[in-house]
Formats: C-alpha cells, sequence, structure tokens
C-alpha cells in the first residue's frame, strides 16, 4: 500500500494539465450511418491516428491498452474484453466489415497492424440488433487509412527497441476525382527473451519472454462517379509466437489470413444510399508442442476457417426528422480441423431496420429504434433452425447545449461457434487440459442497458459518466468434466499428457453490470484525460444458489492521459498510466493475480524539410517506466514481472517517421 501515494502523485500531475479542442469527426459504427461524433444517439469513443502515434502503438491490441473499460489478453494471441464480456462477444470489424477470429472465435487485435488505421471507432453494450450475433459486449470498427486528394502520400516508419524489437512500415497512396489506390505493408519481429537449465547434464534453451514474427499487407482501390463509389480490397496477415511452457516445453503458434472484399456505394438522390459489400477470410492456424530436451515436434490443432459475407443496406432521410435504415446480411463459414473428420458449416441470413428519429427536428431529443431477425439455417436433418429477434433502442436528450443525456436498452443474441460446438483443442500450459466441443450448444441471448451523461462544463473541460446492466441466459462457458489424466496423440506419434477434461457448456444465467467516470480537459498547448472504470461479472451457481464473481475480470481501473506541446521547440511530450486491480482466478479457492501498473512516456519532434514541406517525425519513449512496480501480490505470491510476462522490464524505443 506504501506505492498508492505514488498513484496519487501522477492523479495531482494530470490535473494540472491539459488538450487542444479538435474539431468533430465523422463516425459511422453506432447506427450504421455516417454522423459527425458530437451528434451521434448512441455514445462512439475515437482512437484518432494521433493518439495511437503517442501510445508507440505497432497494432490495434496497443492501440486498444488503457482504453477505459477495455482489457486487452493474451490467449495467447492478444483478444480483448469489454462490460465483462470476453472477445467472443465483442465484434470487431474493419470499414464495418467483420473479419475472422481464431477459428470462428474472438479476434486476433494484434495481428492488425497500425499502419493503415485513420481511427477507431467502440461503441460499448449489446448491438445485435444491427451487428448481430457475437456483438453483445460491444463493436470495436477500423477505419482505415484515405489517402489525400490529388496528392501522392508516402509514409514510412522504423522503431528500435531495447527488448530486441524492430517495427517497420509504409503507406502510399494517391487519389483524384476519379480513382483512390493505396497499400499498406508492416513487419513486427521481436527476439524474445531467453534463458538456460541444465536438465540431466543438458543445456537447454527456453524463452522467458516470447518471441515474436508478424508480418501484414493490404491494398485498397476505389473508383468514383457521379453518384456513388465501388472499390475492391485485399490483405494478407501471417504471425508466428514463439513461447515457452517451462525449461523442458515449448510452443510455436502460426496464423496465416488472407482476406478480400468488394464495396459499392449508389447515391439515389441526396437522401437515399444503398451501401453494400461482400468479402472473404480464410484464416489458417497451426500449434506446434516442442521438447526442448529430447528435442521433438508435434503438430495438433492444425485448422483452417473461412468465412464468406455479404450484406446490403439503404439509408432513405424520410424526413428533417426521420431518417430510416433497413438491410439484410448473410453469412457462410465453415471449419476444417485435424481433430475431426468432416468438415463443419454454419449459415445465418438477417434482416435488419433502424429509425433515427430527431423529434421535432430540434436536436434536443432523438430516438432510434432498431430490430433484427436472424434465422441460423441448419445444415443437416439433425438440426433445428436458430432464430432470434432482437429489438433495441436508443435515446439521447440534450437539455442544454453543454449536457448531454443517453439511454439504451438492447437484446443480445449469439449462436455458438463452430469452435464451441466442435473444436478438439489441446491448451497448452504448465497444467494441460484438453478442451472438447459441444455439439448440443444452445444459443445465449441476453438483456442489457446503458446509461451515460456528458457535461461539457467549459469549452475545454468536460465530464463524462456512465453505467451499464446486463443479464445473460444460457452463457456459453467451459466446465471440468474429468480430472484424471491422461494423452492425446499428436500428428507425429507423439503422446501429449494432459490433466483435465473440459467441455463447452450452458450456464443458466449471468450478469455483468460496472461504470465509469472520467474527465478531459482540452486547451491549448496541454491535453489531459483521467478515467476511473468500475465493473463486475458473475454467474449463477446452481448447487450453491448464489451469484459468484467470474475469472479473468479486473474490478477497477484507471486510466491516465497527458500531453504537452512545449513551446518555442514545439515538442510534443506525453505520459500514460494504466492501473487496473487484481484479477479473480478462481472464486470458490479464493485466488486472485496481482495488481497491473504501467506507465510509459513518449516526446516526439516533428520538422519540416524542403520547399515541399515533407516531415520527419523522431521520437523517443519509455514502456513500463516504474519497472514493474505495483502494489498488490497475487495469491500465490507472484508479482506483476512473473504473472503478466512482463521480463523485459522497463523498455527504451527511438523511432522516425517520414511523409512525403
Amino acid at each position: 500500500m506504501k506505492h498508492y501515494g505514488l498513484l496519487c502523485c501522477f492523479v495531482f500531475i494530470a490535473i494540472n494539465t491539459m488538450t487542444s479542442e479538435e474539431a468533430p469527426v465523422m463516425v459511422v459504427t453506432g447506427s450504421k450511418v455516417e454522423q459527425y461524433e458530437d451528434e451521434t444517439i448512441e455514445a462512439v469513443e475515437v482512437i484518432d491516428a494521433k493518439e495511437i502515434a503517442e501510445k508507440g502503438a505497432k497494432n490495434a491490441a496497443e492501440a486498444l491498452e488503457g482504453i477505459p473499460g477495455i482489457i486487452i489478453y493474451d490467449h495467447p494471441q492478444a483478444t480483448v474484453m469489454m462490460q465483462g464480456f470476453d472477445g467472443a462477444y465483442v465484434k470487431v470489424l474493419i470499414d464495418g466489415m467483420e473479419i475472422a477470429g481464431d477459428t470462428g472465435g474472438a479476434t486476433q487485435l494484434n495481428l492488425i497492424p497500425v499502419a493503415d488505421i485513420e481511427r477507431i471507432e467502440i461503441v460499448r453494450g449489446a448491438s445485435s440488433a444491427l451487428y448481430g450475433s457475437d456483438a453483445l459486449g460491444g463493436v470495436i470498427n477500423i477505419i482505415t487509412k484515405k489517402p489525400e486528394t490529388d496528392k501522392i502520400t508516402l509514409k514510412t516508419r522504423h522503431e528500435f527497441a531495447t527488448n530486441l524489437r524492430y517495427y517497420g512500415d509504409l503507406f502510399a497512396g494517391y487519389a483524384n476525382k476519379r480513382f483512390s489506390i493505396s497499400g499498406a505493408a508492416s513487419f513486427d519481429w521481436s527476439a524474445g527473451r531467453k534463458d538456460t537449465a541444465k536438465i540431466g547434464g543438458k543445456t537447454i534453451e527456453f524463452y522467458e519472454s516470447a518471441a515474436a514474427r508478424l508480418g501484414s499487407a493490404r491494398l485498397d482501390a476505389s473508383l468514383f462517379y457521379g453518384k456513388g463509389e465501388a472499390g475492391i480490397y485485399g490483405g494478407w496477415m501471417n504471425s508466428l509466437i514463439n513461447v515457452s511452457a517451462d525449461t523442458q516445453n515449448g510452443y510455436d503458434f502460426l496464423n496465416n489470413r488472407l482476406e478480400a472484399g468488394a464495396s459499392f456505394k449508389h447515391a439515389f438522390s441526396e437522401t437515399a444510399l444503398l451501401d453494400a459489400y461482400f468479402k472473404f477470410d480464410r484464416l489458417a492456424y497451426d500449434a506446434t508442442r516442442l521438447n526442448y530436451f529430447y528435442e521433438t515436434s508435434s503438430s495438433f490443432a492444425e485448422s483452417v476457417f473461412q468465412d464468406i459475407e455479404g450484406e446490403a443496406k439503404y439509408a432513405w432521410d424520410i424526413t428533417i426528422a426521420h431518417s430510416l435504415l433497413f438491410g439484410l446480411n448473410a453469412k457462410y463459414e465453415t471449419l476444417d480441423s485435424d481433430t475431426f473428420y468432416d468438415t463443419k458449416k454454419a449459415m445465418t441470413a438477417s434482416l435488419f431496420v433502424q429509425d433515427i428519429w430527431n423529434v421535432g427536428a430540434l436536436d434536443k431529443f432523438r430516438i432510434t429504434p432498431g430490430l433484427r431477425f436472424t434465422v441460423g439455417i441448419p445444415q443437416s436433418e439433425d438440426e433445428d433452425p436458430m432464430i432470434s429477434l432482437t429489438p433495441k433502442l436508443a435515446l439521447r436528450y440534450d437539455p442544454t447545449e453543454s449536457l448531454i443525456l443517453r439511454l439504451a436498452y438492447g437484446m443480445g443474441f449469439k449462436t455458438p461457434s463452430l469452435k464451441q460446438r466442435y473444436w478438439v483443442f489441446f491448451h497448452p500450459t504448465p497444467f494441460n487440459f484438453l478442451i472438447l466441443g459441444n455439439p448440443n450448444l444452445k444459443p445465449e441471448s441476453s438483456h442489457g442497458a446503458n446509461a451515460s451523461a456528458e457535461w461539457k462544463i467549459l469549452s475545454s473541460l468536460t465530464v463524462q459518466g456512465g453505467g451499464y446492466f446486463n443479464y445473460l441466459f444460457d452463457m456459453i462457458d467451459t466446465e471440468t468434466t474429468d480430472e484424471h489424466s491422461g494423452s492425446i496423440i499428436g500428428n507425429d506419434g507423439i503422446p501429449h499428457e494432459y490433466i483435465y477434461i473440459m467441455q463447452y457448456r450452458n450456464i443458466g444465467r449471468a450478469i455483468t453490470a460496472g461504470g465509469d467516470l472520467s474527465v478531459r480537459y482540452n486547451a491549448e498547448p496541454v491535453t489531459v484525460s483521467l478515467t476511473y472504470n468500475y465493473g463486475f461479472a458473475q454467474e449463477w451457481n446452481e448447487e450453491q444458489e448464489r451469484y459468484q464473481d467470474m475469472p479473468s475480470r479486473s474490478p477497477h481501473q484507471i486510466t491516465l492521459h497527458t500531453g504537452y506541446l512545449i513551446p518555442v521547440i514545439e515538442t510534443q511530450a506525453s505520459l500514460r498510466l494504466n492501473w487496473q486491480s487484481p484479477q479473480i482466478i478462481d472464486f470458490e479457492e479464493n485466488t486472485y493475480s496481482p495488481d497491473f501498473l504501467m506507465l510509459n512516456i513518449q516526446v516526439s519532434k516533428t520538422f519540416l524539410l524542403g520547399p515541399k514541406k515533407h516531415t520527419l517525425e523522431a521520437y523517443i519513449g519509455v514502456k513500463n517506466l516504474l519497472h514493474n512496480l505495483h502494489f498488490i501480490e497475487s495469491t500465490d505470491g507472484e508479482n506483476q514481472r512473473d504473472y503478466f510476462g512482463l521480463k523485459d522490464g522497463m523498455t527504451f524505443y527511438l523511432g522516425a517517421a517520414f511523409t512525403l
């Protein structure tokens, strides 16, 4: 507890620092139609390119770190938790189109580089009415960069860090009134931290912290005509993660993703717009177990997940007070794996409708009712169709020009993924366990409510607060079905020992609830944002007839961001602090993790070069400035360094970005 004074000191510094007010941006995620950020009925949080750069983020997972109410965790690929829901309940989009998760599960955010990210839009709470299954926790929409008109855009960045990490990216593009073309590529390499151990007279090397290699490339092209545009895109992502479970065993996780799609927009008039897309995703996943002592390897859980999706929506401004949106969506998914024989398939079709009603056209009271009808089409005679009707209602009331009140209610619906229904996965940990799919899983449903208030006290000072509550039925989770040890035979004939057998199942009831309070002050030349977030998740224990806390949730989170543009030398300095309270590991055993405290700083300077004013941005930063200092150890006595794998400690990085 002696370090709490240090935390209070940082809070005091934040309150005495400040950010320049930026022009409002256009967002699309909250209602699937373009609106200015300050006019949206639902609260949409925007992380822009400037904020991403100040974080020193290299991928979407790092860009989302420290955002209030969002927890990033590894499994071993980085994914997200929102409003008490894990990554399988959060829909991740790129330009409004869903990207495939790991074999139909959570999206691997560390595979999405920042090289092509213009901004990230976040909507919290059940969004099934517009976005369908898997959107119970919320929606994250990643908006890609667009080149400037009548100008060749070229930007490249290179960065080196003391933990033997290199990151480089390139963005190039050109646009005029007739067409636009752009491309982005990135390469992210970390050597990891190795150690040695003497076992049986043999010296063995193992990874104390993971090594990683991530690469990506994406190409976008659009053709403009009088009343609309048509576009195509293609992308590739590849990652290899090397981790060690102990001094004798390690694992290689290889992902290879291919994606392609086409989009079309046509304005029939100033008040009517047709917007459609078609896309394809293919994700190949392979995990290999390594035995360092015997120098053997075995591939397991080799899988290929594919999905094809199409959507068309029509937006119509009926009057100055009513904007109607309706559309249809269809998705077809397949999963092949060496853990079962035949190809597993799933198909859904949906109709959705929404009305944005500006009551009296006075910009005082806005109502947005929405409804989605979804049918899960059976793939065999033994299956019944899964049918859902998910309504949503969002309200916004502006009693004064400085005060905004929001309230939203929505029903959620989530069909079991192909992974949850069929996959057999040997989970590599020191306490190995086997996870079995369950073809008899029922879909999940929920009721969720969100409320918030935003008060602009001054032109530069804003206070926001809000809360949420979700009630979930038939939640899909895992349970231990057998504690007897056994073995599973790998592709090379080597048996892999496991201790537990686990299987997906439906649990009757669960709740998630919480809230946040933030203060933001924006005034040249300083920036400050301070947020406190509280949340919990509980499931109903049938045997004990009571609710109990669910694992892997941090009840308390404090996030601080300050920035200062140093006058005369025009150098930008930023500081970011994130603290999370201990996570519950096992409620029955009363075990919990250590707390988490991270402080990062960065200083950058932009130079104008030549008569054409090319820019060179040089920056230097430190991550984990407190060198794993924190307050509370885990029940097993582990500190932040060991539990979260922060073996690199304090890390310095240096980089430069050149823009033509």
